[in-house]
């Protein structure tokens, strides 16, 4: 669920942003370079657990030390090929992820206590239960079998309904702004087609 979540958190959060700077809905290129990097900081460090047992998850991906001069970089690259809004997708994407992983470090010395790894290598990284991608497989297994059980009373609690109705209003608000990156991708799967059926 939580993809799905940093997912529809970044787009909200660009789109409001892009028509409140730009009074324009985001651009097909800037809205997949905005999904790659809501998942971005959990591509860098879930693999880097998983395969190589560098921290528990969370760390190198979830700093702002680390994150925020890549995003700086990555804007002053892209500000000399006129592309600043690529890189500030890029940043509205990893933003948006860090804050809502780190929600519950609000208030006097929640940082240090609650999401140590925003400040990463300065502080160290918490330990968290051994994170490992069959763990998370049947972390999944788990919950759609007790989704199905539970079903009734799922679909109507109150963190079900919150999400959901985040969906929907995502959802309305990606097809209002002209669904933005759809024909970006429609377009590469077309010209790829056409390119195996010319080899074969």
């Amino acid at each position: 669920m939580e993809p799905f979540v940093h997912l529809a958190l970044g787009y909200l959060v660009y789109s409001l942003a892009c028509r409140l700077w730009t009074g324009r809905p985001p651009s097909g290129a800037s809205t997949l370079v905005l999904a790659f990097a809501t998942q971005f900081p959990d591509a860098v460090d879930k693999p880097l657990n998983w395969w190589f047992d560098i921290l528990d998850g969370r760390g190198i991906g979830h700093s702002i030390l680390t994150m925020a001069p890549l995003c700086v970089a990555l804007y002053v690259l892209a500000r000399r090929s006129g592309r600043e809004r690529l890189s500030s997708a890029f940043a509205v994407g990893v933003g948006t992820h860090l804050c809502y992983d780190a929600r519950v470090a609000l208030g006097p010395g929640a940082i240090s206590e609650s999401a140590p790894y925003l400040l990463w290598p300065l502080v160290p990284a918490p330990t968290y239960p051994k994170d490992s991608l069959t763990d998370h497989l049947d972390h999944v297994v788990f919950v759609v079998r007790s989704f199905a059980r539970e079903l009734p009373a799922a679909l109507f609690s109150e963190g079900a309904l919150r999400i959901v109705g985040v969906a929907c209003f995502t959802l309305a608000l990606w097809v209002y702004d002209g669904r933005p990156g759809l024909e970006v991708v429609s377009a590469t799967l077309r010209k790829s087609l056409r390119q195996l059926r010319r080899e074969t």
